[in-house]
């Protein structure tokens, strides 16, 4: 009977607020509206919006509307289609819009109330004329020189791509040739899919969940590639896009587990923009590295849209990584751009990983506070190195690796830079090896080789003065001379 009561009553308490009305934006005091406004809402979903390449392909300039309803706690229910685009343009436009969740709701006499709103997504592309929908692939048509041509009487070589729904690579990269009016492979350059387990990171620890690391590149080092990783479900967790010629990335994007944008970076001549989102799609900040690791806040805001820094003044709550499986945020004044006086890095409000004193944006003193003691610092971060030395590390090189190609010594030795990328644990450990850039085959795996040889023999990464795991990239040149 005690139960059949407990029942009666929450269905009492619940049916209230089930039972609100949903109003129409011309019955409300104050229209529902996302946090930050209209543009920081396009913004992010042109961040986190991938045009099925189908549907892109053609070229586009179109718009889904989305109908749903925006609740007093700022989530959004009821999502549907209010005017559609097409199956796959639809889904994507839903799947947006489930992510965002910064939504200011509607008031009525100084109280939220629950409002239905449309609001469109917009898709806007120009045409892809390599893509070939018969065979679900991009391909890339080149004459004698190698030079991309379009006129089918000049066509020598072409590169076929096969890519899925949103154009990443899904299988080996073809290289063919034509001969006698037929098409012959030359090269097949291998598709890579590996299996790993990623560590995530939020307000707490959370746990490592599987996922695979999905790479294809053209196999030389003038080419552009890319790699993502993907969980089992097809969310994206991260995606790095070389820019060929042997140089670092150019992106960096890192993914929520929902699949939605946490953090973007671009690196362009000496420095990198670095954009970050909060969890519920607000964006956070927008800030500059230089080549010295000094930081300028172009934009910061809260979670709610609110502006704290304003041309380049205000008090700053910046993403700032994680500790120990736990996101850290940093908080502190910040002067014509630049950090100056105390800043702290806090797990939540009263958790303090760490102080540190700026002037004019350069750090001038770090104390770190998750020890038994203090501990002071002067260098935000130190990179992972090879305990005896660059001059050692390539002593092994020469030692160990064969540079001519086994079966054919007349082609000479490779030219480039290769790009080799594991992980550092705390003590030093390497693991999760990936060659993403090389230079020839017979070369890279004997690099691969030498490097796993200096297993234990690495200084881990130091970061605000504490040991930390990280993955590094090491890139070795070759050249003629």
């Amino acid at each position: 009977m005690a139960l059949r009561n407990l029942v009666v009553l929450f269905c009492l308490f619940a049916f209230p607020a089930i039972s609100q009305p949903i109003y129409q934006v011309n019955e409300v005091e104050k229209a529902a509206e996302p946090a930050g406004g209209l543009a920081m809402f396009n913004r992010f979903v042109l961040a986190n919006l991938r045009i099925p390449i189908q549907s892109a392909a053609r070229g586009m300039n179109a718009r889904v509307l989305i109908k749903g309803v925006v609740e007093t706690d700022g989530t959004m229910s009821g999502l549907a289609i209010a005017r559609p685009l097409d199956s796959l343009c639809d889904a994507e436009a839903l799947r947006v819009m489930n992510l965002y969740k910064a939504w200011k709701p509607a008031s009525l006499k100084n109280q939220p109330v629950r409002q239905a709103v449309v609001y469109p997504i917009q898709f806007r592309t120009a045409p892809i004329p390599a893509y070939d929908s018969a065979r679900h692939a991009m391909i890339e048509y080149f004459d004698k020189n190698y030079q991309m041509v379009s006129d089918e009487k000049k066509f020598r070589y072409r590169n076929i791509i096969p890519v899925d729904r949103y154009g990443d690579v899904r299988a080996d990269i073809l290289f063919q040739e034509k001969r006698s009016g037929d098409w012959k492979t030359v090269k097949a350059f291998p598709f890579v899919k590996n299996e790993i387990w990623v560590q995530l990171s939020g307000p707490v620890k959370l746990d490592s969940i599987k996922a695979y690391r999905i790479s294809a590149n053209m196999g030389n080092w003038e080419s552009p590639s890319e790699e993502i990783t993907v969980q089992p479900d097809g969310r994206l967790l991260s995606f790095v896009a070389y820019p060929g010629s042997g140089k670092l990335p150019a992106v960096r994007k890192s993914y929520y587990q929902s699949g939605m944008l946490k953090e973007e970076r671009i690196a362009a001549d000496s420095l990198v923009q670095v954009t970050s989102w909060y969890d519920n799609g607000q964006l956070g900040s927008v800030i500059l590295i230089d080549n010295k690791n000094r930081i300028s806040v172009k934009e910061n805001r809260d979670t709610d849209g609110n502006v704290l820094v304003k041309e380049g003044n205000g008090m700053a709550r910046i993403h700032a990584g994680t500790y120990r499986g736990k996101t850290v945020y940093e908080e502190g004044m910040v002067e014509n751009g630049f950090k100056t006086g105390r800043w702290t890095g806090k797990l939540a409000v009263s958790d303090l990983v760490y102080e540190e004193f700026y002037e004019g944006g350069k750090l001038t003193k770090g104390v770190r506070h998750t020890g038994e003691q203090p501990l002071e610092y002067t260098v935000d971060i130190v990179q992972p190195k090879f305990r005896a030395g660059p001059k050692e590390f390539f002593k092994l090189l020469r030692d160990h690796v064969n540079y001519m190609p086994p079966m054919n010594p007349s082609i000479g030795r490779p030219e480039g830079k290769l790009l080799i990328s594991f992980l550092v644990s705390e003590e030093g450990r390497l693991s999760d090896f990936s060659i993403d850039r090389g230079v020839a085959k017979h070369i890279d795996q004997q690099v691969l080789e030498v490097i796993k040889m200096t297993d234990g023999l690495w200084d881990p990464c130091i970061q605000k003065g504490l040991k930390i795991s990280s993955r590094h990239t090491f890139p070795i040149n070759f050249e003629t001379n």
